[in-house]
């Protein structure tokens, strides 16, 4: 069994208390827009922190990052990139996304064909790392009932049936964890929506800690 501890969109709030464990995943949004000061800050939170592995994905704040994916990778030297990336780590297969449906002039957005097609192509996992949340789950509908998810995205959980599927971005519905049972009788996927801070931008949540 892994320790795994999960947070997400903290956006630059370098204060949160982060338990020990195995494995630390972060699901985007570190910083507001992805600045090269921000990076350092991120780099270096990483290496303050004592877990043997370290994986992250930028979000739809990182707008540095997508500009200059390489070059932000490389200086990230204290933690692993798994955006668009597979990655085991004892027997477990990781897979992180950072693209999310499209809004505004944000980073890391495919429109509609552009995710279905992804999420087709999409390898099986164990451990998803999205940015963003599957369509009607732990989305946060908008009062007039629109959900905020991907539903290509749900549709590839459906499909592949990870063990866990971890993910930000809708601080609403943060620190929440779900499970999903699927209709053939598989074992249930564990969704969690590990956002550390509310819709106001404070920090209100500690990250999520699984054993898996």
């Amino acid at each position: 069994m892994n320790k795994i501890v999960i947070m997400s969109d903290n956006h630059s709030n370098w204060k949160v208390d982060v338990p020990d464990g195995d494995i630390f995943v972060h699901c985007g949004d570190w910083s507001y827009t992805g600045s090269e000061k921000s990076l350092v800050k991120f780099n270096n939170f990483l290496g303050n922190l004592p877990h043997k592995h370290k994986l992250y994905i930028p979000g739809n704040h990182e707008l540095g990052m997508e500009k200059n994916f390489n070059l932000y990778k490389e200086t990230l030297t204290n933690g692993t990139c798994i955006h668009d990336t597979e990655l085991e780590i004892d027997g477990l297969k990781f897979f992180g996304s950072a693209f999310t449906p499209s809004f505004r002039n944000w980073a890391f957005m495919k429109d509609d064909d552009q995710r279905k097609r992804y999420w087709e192509m999409a390898p099986d996992c164990d451990i998803l790392v999205s940015h963003g949340p599957p369509f009607g789950l732990l989305d946060q509908a908008t009062p007039d009932g629109e959900h905020l998810g991907c539903i290509h995205l749900r549709n590839y959980i459906e499909r592949v049936k990870p063990k866990l599927v971890c993910f930000g971005h809708i601080h609403g519905s943060g620190g929440s964890v779900l499970p999903l049972k699927h209709w053939d009788g598989e074992d249930d996927t564990i969704l969690v929506n590990a956002s550390v801070l509310n819709e106001k931008y404070k920090l209100v949540r500690e990250p999520v800690i699984l054993e898996i």
